[in-house]
């Protein structure tokens, strides 16, 4: 069975719609990388979602793309929140948005690619400069803290 998050009494299966107009970046999205930072610059500071190369990947919140390119040779795109709240999507295989668009939740950004010839996405969430875990934190649009666990 699949893992799915239990937000305040209710499901949100990564692939739907959550109590707070989150939307998941890619159906089905079972972790194949979880957060893990180490230190200061070592680790792995998102989640890898298991995503078929071309899957869409859409924007779990709305706002205003403030990335979209290529880090360290993957593809990528930034989305700010408003305050200090951006999520990104990276192992992009093509962007369809580009720096300044406004998107909704549910907006296509771009394609899946892969990450060491593995369908994934990799997603990221920052408030500030902090990277925060982001299967354990979501954020409504209104700022508010929603702290989600994961359920069999």
């Amino acid at each position: 069975m699949r893992p799915v998050l239990i937000v305040a009494g209710l499901l949100l299966a990564l692939g739907g719609h959550g109590p707070c107009g989150q939307v998941a970046p890619v159906p089905g999205g079972d972790i194949v990388r979880s957060y893990a930072p180490l230190g200061r610059y070592a680790g792995h500071w998102g989640v890898d979602l298991a995503a078929t190369t071309g899957t869409p990947v859409r924007a779990v919140l709305g706002g205003t793309v403030t990335f979209s390119g290529t880090v360290a040779g993957v593809m990528s795109v930034t989305v700010g929140h408003g305050g200090d709240l951006r999520t990104s999507y990276s192992y992009l295989a093509s962007r369809a948005v580009g720096v300044g668009e406004q998107v909704e939740a549910g907006t296509i950004l771009g394609e899946s690619g892969s990450d060491r010839d593995v369908g994934a996405l990799h997603l990221s969430l920052r408030v500030g400069e902090q990277y925060r875990d982001p299967m354990r934190v979501l954020l409504c649009g209104s700022g508010t803290v929603v702290r989600p666990y994961l359920a069999p």
